[in-house]
């Protein structure tokens, strides 16, 4: 796939020129931008020579094969959870374990074509904003690509996913205040240079890497009943939607696909209860599930189309929730993951206990992140 002429604007329709200065907002409204929604059936879908995210490599949007950076990324497996599903009900339950990735989180899908894009356009330098695991993954795709890397973090990001970073050889940027103040140092660092914003929540090239996730279910047959996935920014989210859409076409049955946000950040939830289009002011409060806690993601008008279009729902769970099926999924089916990752079991439980997914039906989620990136020290 080429290289698009322009980008699309989210909110307003806008078309924003590709060539050029990188932009990642809208000049007109500052909406994200995102890529045409593809006009016409896929063909040449797959390159046999490849696996993972680039066996896709035809419907992706670079041009050069020279330009991809690649750590083998994308292929993860998807396991059934017999014992774990039988104690919550849902005893047809599966993981796609996406913590398996080389960075042992599902950044690297969008990272892997971010990387390879900067390239292409011949950037000297990255810079980007996380809470941790997009900036571990931003330090190992520069690392291979010999591109220099600034990650700013927030004060409060877990030591071992900044020692993850650092390892690379990023140079780490700790920002005090909320997340939204480290986006914005981000942002202000690269104002007047030449270097490449990576924005995991903002690229479209990010969210794109993630459509990949889709081809692999849809190549893995049959497509589940249910999708539960964690939400922050929503590119996995959102990516997962649109991929299913370009694949299979805009009359195509999808999976129900639910959302799960922790209760002290959930924007998204909140939208969803209120029936609004956009994320809604929230009472926001501190949670260990740093990955989503976003009180202003970009993508939440995507997230919502997404829920409406596959009827899918939008739900909150506690930290006491999450900790809880963390525990129970690591001690019934050797999975540990981060306490973001945890929101996807935590929030499959409670859609069970609410009705929402029956015991016949299959239902995939999604293990976003390894747990030795913020270790479980209970009991």
């Amino acid at each position: 796939m080429a290289l698009p002429a322009a980008l699309a604007c989210v909110a307003c329709g806008v078309s924003v020129p590709e060539g050029g200065r990188q932009q990642l907002a809208c000049p007109r409204c500052g909406g994200p931008l995102d890529f045409p929604a593809a006009t016409e059936p896929l063909t040449d879908r797959v390159d046999e020579s490849r696996r993972g995210v680039w066996r896709y490599r035809p419907l992706l949007p670079i041009s050069d094969p020279a330009s991809i950076v690649s750590l083998g990324e994308g292929g993860t497996p998807i396991v059934e959870l017999p014992r774990w599903g039988a104690a919550v009900g849902a005893p047809l339950a599966t993981a796609k374990l996406e913590h398996l990735a080389p960075t042992q989180s599902f950044k690297d899908r969008g990272m892997t074509l971010v990387v390879s894009h900067a390239r292409e356009r011949g950037a000297t330098a990255l810079v980007e904003d996380s809470s941790g695991n997009a900036g571990a993954s931003t330090g190992a795709y520069a690392a291979r690509a010999g591109i220099p890397a600034t990650v700013f973090v927030p004060a409060a990001a877990p030591a071992a996913k900044v020692r993850q970073i650092a390892a690379t050889g990023a140079t780490v940027v700790s920002v005090a205040g909320r997340r939204e103040d480290v986006t914005a140092a981000a942002v202000a660092a690269c104002q007047g240079s030449e270097a490449y914003y990576v924005g995991h929540n903002l690229n479209p090239y990010f969210a794109f890497g993630m459509t990949t996730f889709a081809y692999e279910l849809i190549e893995a047959g049959p497509l589940p009943d249910h999708i539960v996935m964690p939400a922050g920014g929503g590119s996995i989210y959102v990516g997962c939607w649109q991929g299913l859409r370009r694949w299979l076409g805009p009359d195509a049955r999808l999976p129900r696909m639910h959302l799960v946000q922790p209760s002290g950040c959930a924007p998204v939830v909140a939208a969803y209860d209120q029936g609004a289009d956009r994320a809604v002011p929230i009472d926001r409060r501190p949670t260990i599930a740093g990955g989503a806690e976003i009180e202003h993601p970009a993508r939440d008008r995507q997230m919502l189309a997404a829920l409406r279009d596959t009827v899918g729902v939008a739900i909150a769970v506690t930290d006491e929730e999450l900790v809880a099926e963390r525990r129970r999924l690591a001690r019934l089916e050797g999975i540990d993951v981060e306490p973001t990752a945890a929101l996807a079991p935590a929030g499959l439980a409670a859609l069970v206990r609410r009705g929402e997914i029956a015991a016949g039906e299959v239902v995939l989620m999604v293990t976003t992140g390894a747990g030795l990136k913020v270790p479980n020290e209970g009991p």
